[in-house]
C-alpha cells in the first residue's frame, strides 16, 4: 500500500511521522495468518491516517500486525506518553478534519487513564475510534497474575455512557464488522467517540484466510452524509425570517470550513440579522464583525442577554445549552418571540451525564445538520431581496481590552503580544484560559479559534494542540497551532508535547502562569464572603509554589524549544520573547514553550507578594 506521508521536506526531518519498518523487498502482503492480521488489514481500509497509542501487552498481536503485516502504511503510528494524550491528540485532529483518528489504549488500565479524554470528545461531539483490548477471555489461557488483573468481563462498561457505540467481538469476521461499524458511527453526525475491545485470544489465534469476508468499506464510509432540512421546514424558516424585524442567529457547534463560514455571513447579511457566538465552540463566525456586536464569551454577558430579549425571532444552530441560555437571558420566563432550533444532538442524549441540558423551548424544531441547513436556507432565500432589520445600526465592535500602565503582564497584554507577532490569519488558536476575554479574540478564518474541550476538565490542552498541529500538517494548511494554557493545565498535561517533538510537529504553547489554580481562589472568595468568613485565606491549598515548578525545564526535558531561560515576567520583555518563539515555530518548525507570568485581572504585584 502507498505510504500516507504528507510532509514538508525539511532537511532536519530525520524522524518521519511514524516508527515504521521498511517494507519487505518481496513486496505485497504475506497472507493473513492471525486474527490481528485481519484486524490490521481492515484498519488500513478505513481511511484512518493515524493511530496514537501507548503500547501494552493486551494488543501485542495487533501491534505486530500493524508493524509487520500491513507495514504500518495506514494508519501511521504516533507514540504518546499517556493514554489521555493519545485520545486528546485524536480529539484535536478530529476537530480540524471532521474525520476520526484512531487511538489505542491497553486493557482496562489504559482505558481508565483515557476516560477523561473520551468524555471530553463525547461532550464536544468529535469523532474518534478508540481501540482497546482485554483478556484472554478464556481463563485457561491467562498468564498468572497480569492477565487476570488486565481482563474485564465488560470493559466497555467503563465508558459506555459517553461513547456512541462499543463492541467486544468474538471472532475475526465479527472484529472486521465491529471496526467498520465503530468507524461509521463515529464519523456520522452527531459525531462522538466509539470503542472496540479486542480479545487477546482473538488477536493471537490463527485464522483461515479463506473464511474471512472484507466489506467494500468505501460504500459504507461514503454513506455518512447527515440529514438536510425538509422543504417544509425550510419554507417555515424562510417565512419566519422574512417577517422578522430583529432576527438573531445563535451559532453553536459548526464545521470549520471556508464554504460554510462564507455562507453564514451571507445568510446573516441577507436578513440583516445579528449574531451571538460562544467561546466554548470552534469560532463559527468572524469576530470582530459588525453583525456580531458583542464579544463571544463562555457565559452570556449583559449585552448578549439583552440581544436575546430584544430579538423577535431566534434561530439556534446547535447552540450548546439553548434552554439554559434562554433562561439566563429572560429570567425564569421563556422568550416571548418564536424560537427555531436546528440540531441533531438529541440522537446522543442519555441519562448518565447531563451534557444534553434541558429541552429548549422551540416553536420549530428541525432535526438536520446545521451546516447543510445554512446552505439550504441560503438557496431557499435566493429569490428574496436583502432585508433591512430594525436592529440598531451595526456599530463598531467593542475595542480590545486596554493594556494596563504597569509593567506587570495581564491577559489582554498577552493577547495583544500574540496577535501583533503572529497575525490572526496565520494561526489556529487551540485554547485560551478562563481569564481570556472574548473581546481580545480575533477570529478571521474558520480555524482561527478551536473553542474548549467539551468536558471542561484540566489537562487536555497540550494533547489537543499536538492533534491540531498534526491535522494542519497532514492537510498542508499554512497555519500554526498555538495554545494559551494555564500552569495547572500545563503541569497536568505537558508530557503530550513529547509526541510533537518526536514527530517534528511545529506548535507554540504559551503558559499563562499565575502560580495557582486561580479559578478556585475566585470560588473560595465567593464562599467566604457569602458566609462572612476570612477572604484572605482563599489561596490556601491553591498555590503552586514552594517550590514553584520550573516549566521551562519540563519543556526542555520533553525536547521542546525554550527561547528564554527564565519565565517572562515584565511587559517590556514580552514582545521580543514572543517574536523569538514565533521564529522558532515558523522558520525552524519547532515545538516551543513560552512561560509567561500573567497576573489575574484586578491583581497587582504588591497584592500577590502580600499573599505570600
Amino acid at each position: 500500500m502507498a505510504s500516507q506521508h504528507h510532509h514538508h521536506h525539511h532537511h532536519d526531518r530525520q524522524a518521519e511521522l511514524s516508527d515504521r519498518p521498511k517494507a519487505s523487498s518481496s513486496g505485497g502482503h504475506p497472507e493473513i495468518g492471525y486474527g490481528s492480521d485481519a484486524i490490521a488489514y481492515q484498519l488500513s481500509h478505513l481511511d484512518l491516517k493515524y493511530i496514537a497509542l501507548v503500547p501494552g501487552s493486551s494488543y501485542r498481536g495487533l501491534h505486530d500486525s500493524i508493524v509487520n503485516f500491513s507495514n504500518n502504511a495506514n494508519p501511521e503510528m504516533l507514540v504518546t506518553l499517556h493514554e489521555e494524550h493519545a485520545v486528546s491528540i485524536a480529539h484535536g485532529y478530529g476537530k480540524v478534519t471532521g474525520k476520526p483518528m484512531a487511538a489505542a489504549v491497553h486493557a482496562n488500565v489504559g482505558l481508565m487513564h483515557a476516560t477523561m479524554a473520551i468524555y471530553n470528545a463525547y461532550c464536544d461531539r468529535v469523532p474518534i475510534l478508540v481501540l482497546g483490548a482485554t483478556g484472554p477471555l478464556d481463563a485457561q489461557r491467562r498468564r498468572p497474575w497480569i492477565d487476570w488483573i488486565h481482563t474485564a468481563q465488560d470493559q466497555g462498561a467503563l465508558v459506555r455512557p459517553y461513547v456512541k457505540f462499543d463492541d467486544q467481538p468474538q471472532g475475526a469476521n465479527a472484529a472486521v464488522e465491529a471496526l467498520l461499524h465503530a468507524t461509521v458511527a463515529a464519523a456520522s453526525k452527531p459525531c462522538a467517540p466509539t470503542y472496540v475491545c479486542l480479545d487477546l485470544g482473538l488477536q493471537e489465534d490463527a485464522v483461515d484466510p479463506e473464511s474471512l469476508k472484507f466489506p467494500r468499506t468505501k460504500r459504507y464510509l461514503d454513506a455518512t452524509e447527515p440529514a438536510s432540512p425538509s422543504v417544509e421546514d425550510l419554507l417555515k424558516t424562510i417565512a419566519a425570517l422574512s417577517e422578522s424585524k430583529r432576527p438573531l442567529f445563535l451559532f453553536g457547534r459548526m464545521a470549520p470550513r471556508s464554504r460554510h463560514w462564507d455562507e453564514r455571513i451571507q445568510l446573516v447579511e441577507k436578513f440583516d440579522g445579528r449574531v451571538i457566538t460562544d467561546l466554548k465552540q470552534t469560532a463559527p463566525f468572524p469576530y470582530p464583525h459588525p453583525l456580531q456586536p458583542s464579544a463571544p464569551a463562555v457565559f452570556l454577558t449583559p449585552q448578549t442577554s439583552e440581544m436575546i430579549r430584544d430579538a423577535d425571532l431566534i434561530i439556534s444552530f446547535d447552540w450548546v445549552d439553548l434552554a439554559g441560555n434562554l433562561k439566563a437571558a429572560c429570567g425564569s420566563a421563556e422568550p416571548e418571540c418564536d424560537v427555531i432550533s436546528i440540531s441533531m444532538d438529541s440522537a446522543l442524549h442519555n441519562g448518565w451525564s447531563k451534557d444534553h441540558f434541558a429541552v429548549p423551548p422551540a416553536d420549530i424544531s428541525i432535526f438536520a445538520d446545521v451546516d447543510k441547513s445554512v446552505t439550504a436556507l441560503l438557496a431557499a432565500a435566493d429569490a428574496i431581496s436583502s432585508q433591512k432589520s430594525h436592529w440598531p445600526e451595526a456599530r463598531d465592535p467593542e475595542l480590545p481590552s486596554q493594556p494596563s500602565s504597569s509593567n506587570d503582564i495581564f491577559m489582554p497584554d498577552l493577547a495583544e503580544a500574540l496577535y501583533s507577532t503572529l497575525p490572526p490569519s496565520s494561526i489556529s488558536l487551540v485554547r485560551v484560559p478562563l481569564g481570556w476575554r472574548g473581546v481580545d479574540l480575533q477570529a478571521t478564518h474558520p480555524l482561527a479559534f478551536m473553542g474548549m474541550d467539551g468536558g471542561a476538565g484540566i489537562a487536555s490542552g497540550p494533547g489537543q494542540v499536538v492533534g491540531t498541529s498534526l491535522a494542519l500538517h497532514s492537510q498542508q494548511l499554512p497555519l500554526t497551532a498555538v495554545a494559551v494554557i494555564g500552569d495547572g493545565e500545563y503541569l497536568m498535561g505537558s508530557s503530550a508535547l513529547w509526541t510533537a517533538t518526536r514527530y517534528r510537529l511545529p506548535l507554540l504553547v504559551i503558559v499563562a502562569n499565575n502560580g495557582s489554580y486561580f479559578n478556585d481562589e475566585v470560588h473560595q472568595e465567593r464562599v467566604a464572603k457569602h458566609r462572612g468568613r476570612e477572604v484572605d485565606n482563599k489561596w490556601i491549598g491553591m498555590r503552586l509554589e514552594d517550590p514553584q515548578p520550573d516549566l521551562q525545564k519540563i519543556a526542555e526535558g520533553l525536547g521542546c524549544t525554550v527561547v528564554r531561560p527564565r519565565q517572562v515576567r515584565e511587559k517590556n520583555d514580552l514582545a521580543a520573547a514572543m517574536a523569538d518563539a514565533a521564529r522558532e515555530v515558523r522558520e525552524n518548525k519547532k515545538a516551543v514553550v513560552l512561560d509567561v507570568r500573567v497576573l489575574p485581572e484586578g491583581y497587582s504585584s504588591a497584592m500577590s507578594e502580600k499573599a505570600r
